[in-house]
């Protein structure tokens, strides 16, 4: 029969395997979950309490086998998918709660009248900290006082209430746990509470757990608005990592969009579709695919070649403006009308690219559509263009570009609703990139200038010599434009004051070292696993390792186990033959000194001295660590204690 308290832990526990079987899409970690939980709580499963040794081995298991097999084996689009080392590692956390559950006794937690022991604070901190953060599945919310609300959330936070205080109220547990109630009220502020909770602890412990939907779309977006969420409440969540051993460059080029509509939204060309696939690609020594590219950029590149890892699910690649090969392990790439290239990944497969730079470019022929003006154009922005017009292409851009960096950046707007463009060209307000970009693009086409909108992301964050990380609070917009050869010139119209918006998404130290050492464990495991052999005897012989250390590991918690149970049973046998020699009462509460001071006033004076002389050794050494020759010597005095009874000739009487 369980106790109360065993039961609230084992219900908590299966809330907790539902909760994460949902959101991960994994159904068999409910029902495997669930089953184990149930085992563990009647006691069927008897196991050892895993040590340091055991919970390291388990915890490299998970994220060994979450990134080599979960990742391939989940369902596609969902995070264990996308991020199956952190899946693996939450998952074998789960385990190990099940573990100290099925190894924990219910002595401590019958006892009713002492503070709750550690396993069961360390079940319901870690379960807590594990139901909060992940985000409740869209089949388990439930609307209250128009606030959603996560059931699985909420039903354990109430059954972690009602551990701690079952073994302690039997018989009114219903009662105690009805005070709880008016807490009920302050649901919609604990649940606002805890989506803004959300982002900076996610943010700060990196890419392992998935990202809620209440973070807001930010980072790249093939076709933006000018009042798009995506620049206005970016994340500091990172999104790309890039290994260089030289310096990258500024930009990765994500779209290049050619018209504005009258909604504000930028778009490419609609037949400008292109496919390649590896017919068109040279196969590589290593195994990848090199893609050519047209490079139309005025600047000759110096060779250099840099590797750019994607952290999320989509297939986007992002390029540096004079990009003239790509290389990965793709079998195609597609870009579209709006110039965005994806690759066709397989799947499970890491989102990952060599950038190749360097060679004479081509001029791009002209393109009349990049000096249309949009529909909301009219005379007073084409006088205002028209005053940095030169007799020179190139002093124009100047004028222009001098003029946007000169004014103030804001993530903060409020402009005309009306007329939002007009408000922010004509009277010089606050803006942030993509109003700069918009508004040098259109003023460079009313001074007949060829241009176009880029946007992508802009490379800040250096972690090592070799190693950069960009954010979604990277993403940028900024501006090309072509002389009169054909050749493409980037500029960047964004004040310098962009700097001063870093200060609200600095990246935590946590997030930094996470990087920064998954960047480092990535470039140590490519090296490694260049040979497809090598790889799978990596891959099998790491995972036979991990299972011989746990075996052996707990083998020998199991030895030491055995040898423990064993010296109990020998103190105890030692206990009862000295009550049993002796003919005293067997007093369940009594301790040895106890017995010492209770002695019966019959004995002879040998025997009292020789019982007192044992009960005190016996005290001294029963609980305490000592080895098997303490044990022995216990022995020993008992044996001469026994012995000094069957000296003197007098039968023992045991004290009323």
């Amino acid at each position: 029969m369980m106790s109360p308290s065993t039961l609230c832990l084992t219900l908590f526990l299966s809330v907790l395997c539902w909760h994460l079987g949902l959101s991960m899409e994994i159904p068999a970690v409910t029902f495997a979950g669930i089953g184990l939980s149930f085992l563990a709580g009647i006691r069927v499963l008897k196991v050892e309490r895993p040590t340091w040794g055991l919970v390291f081995v388990l915890l490299t298991s998970g994220a060994f086998m979450g990134n080599q097999v979960l990742e391939d084996w989940a369902l596609e689009g969902s995070w264990p998918q996308e991020n199956g080392l952190g899946a693996g590692l939450i998952l074998s956390l789960l385990l190990y709660l099940i573990w100290i559950f099925a190894a924990h006794s219910d002595a401590e937690s019958d006892a009713g009248d002492t503070a709750i022991d550690r396993d069961t604070q360390s079940i319901l901190v870690t379960g807590l900290l594990l139901l909060v953060m992940m985000e409740a599945p869209e089949s388990s919310i439930v609307e209250i006082m128009g606030e959603r609300l996560g059931l699985f959330i909420a039903a354990g936070i109430l059954l972690a209430c009602a551990a701690l205080v079952a073994d302690r109220s039997r018989g009114f547990l219903l009662q105690r746990i009805l005070l709880l109630a008016p807490l009920a009220l302050t649901v919609p502020v604990m649940n606002a509470a805890l989506e803004l909770g959300q982002r900076p602890v996610i943010a700060a412990i990196g890419n392992i757990m998935p990202s809620p939907r209440s973070f807001s779309a930010s980072g790249f977006s093939p076709n933006q608005q000018l009042n798009a969420s995506n620049f206005v409440r970016p994340s500091s969540r990172a999104v790309l990592r890039i290994h260089s051993e030289q310096n990258p460059g500024r930009y990765l080029v994500g779209n290049r969009l050619t018209a504005l509509d009258e909604d504000y939204i930028w778009r490419g060309t609609e037949d400008a579709v292109q496919v390649v696939t590896n017919f068109d690609a040279e196969l590589t020594p290593e195994g990848e695919w090199r893609y050519a590219l047209e490079n139309n950029q005025y600047a000759a590149q110096p060779a250099a070649s840099y590797q750019v890892n994607y952290l999320g699910s989509d297939s986007y690649l992002f390029l540096a403006p004079g990009a003239t090969h790509v290389r990965g392990t793709f079998g195609s790439m597609r870009k579209d009308g709006a110039n965005v290239w994806t690759a066709s990944y397989d799947r499970g497969a890491d989102r990952r690219w060599q950038v190749e730079m360097g060679g004479q470019p081509e001029p791009d022929e002209f393109d009349e559509a990049l000096l249309r003006l949009p529909r909301f154009w009219d005379e007073s922005l084409q006088a205002k263009s028209e005053g940095f017009a030169s007799d020179r292409r190139i002093t124009t851009v100047d004028n222009i570009v001098n003029h946007f960096v000169t004014r103030r950046y804001s993530l903060q707007v409020d402009f005309d609703p009306e007329q939002p463009f007009h408000d922010f060209y004509l009277n010089d307000r606050e803006g942030y990139c993509f109003w700069f970009a918009t508004a040098t693009t259109l003023a460079l086409r009313a001074n007949g200038i060829p241009s176009r909108l880029v946007s992508g992301y802009a490379i800040n964050e250096q972690l090592s010599p070799e190693l950069w990380l960009v954010r979604d609070r990277d993403a940028h917009s900024w501006v090309e434009w072509q002389d009169e050869a054909g050749y493409w010139h980037t500029i960047d119209p964004t004040p310098p004051s962009i700097e001063s918006f870093f200060g609200g998404y600095q990246s935590s130290t946590a997030s930094r070292w996470y990087h920064y050492l998954a960047g480092q464990w990535q470039l140590m495991i490519d090296r490694i696993l260049e040979d497809e052999v090598m790889a799978n005897l990596i891959r099998w012989g790491g995972l036979a390792i991990l299972l011989f250390l746990f075996m052996r590991e707990y083998r020998r918690i199991q030895g030491e186990r055995r040898r423990l149970d064993s010296r109990a049973r020998r103190w105890q046998r030692l206990w009862q033959r000295f009550l049993h020699k002796t003919n005293l009462p067997v007093q369940a509460s009594w301790t040895a000194e106890t017995y010492a001071s209770n002695l019966p006033e019959s004995w002879p004076q040998e025997w009292r001295a020789a019982a007192v002389q044992f009960l005190l050794r016996y005290s001294d050494s029963r609980f305490a660590p000592h080895d098997e020759s303490t044990l022995q010597e216990v022995e020993r005095s008992l044996d001469a204690c026994l012995r000094a009874f069957s000296s003197v000739p007098v039968t023992p009487t045991a004290q009323g």
